[in-house]
């Protein structure tokens, strides 16, 4: 099951999500990060009680941030990612290198702070 809630704030929107974040609620994730950035200078994602997350979820925050930055909206995570978020992207390849075709400026949804 995927829960989420949205606050807005100033040109800045908040989005917590929980629950699995896998293909089964795929296309929920993805109406909710689109509909997210609408109207927005900033999302913040905030993943709380993430319970699984599979390949399909982690292309779709990678579009919404490519999205993002073609509107000049900043999309970004809040704090430390869930260990079942960070083991997914090392497992899956969205570990952050440069040289990314996309990354002219060196700018990833992916990079360690």
């Amino acid at each position: 099951m995927l829960d989420f809630k949205v606050e807005q704030s100033e040109g800045r929107k908040t989005l917590t999500i929980n629950g699995d974040l896998t293909i089964q609620n795929a296309t929920a994730l993805q109406g909710i990060l689109m509909s997210s950035m609408e109207g927005s200078d900033s999302l913040v994602i905030h993943l709380q009680n993430v319970t699984d997350i599979d390949l399909s979820c982690l292309q779709l925050f990678c579009a919404a941030y490519k999205t993002a930055e073609a509107s000049d909206t900043c999309i970004s995570f809040s704090g430390s990612c869930p260990d079942i978020f960070q083991k997914a992207a090392q497992e899956t390849g969205f570990v952050y290198l440069p040289g990314c075709g996309a990354d002219c400026e060196k700018s990833c949804l992916w990079a360690e702070e």
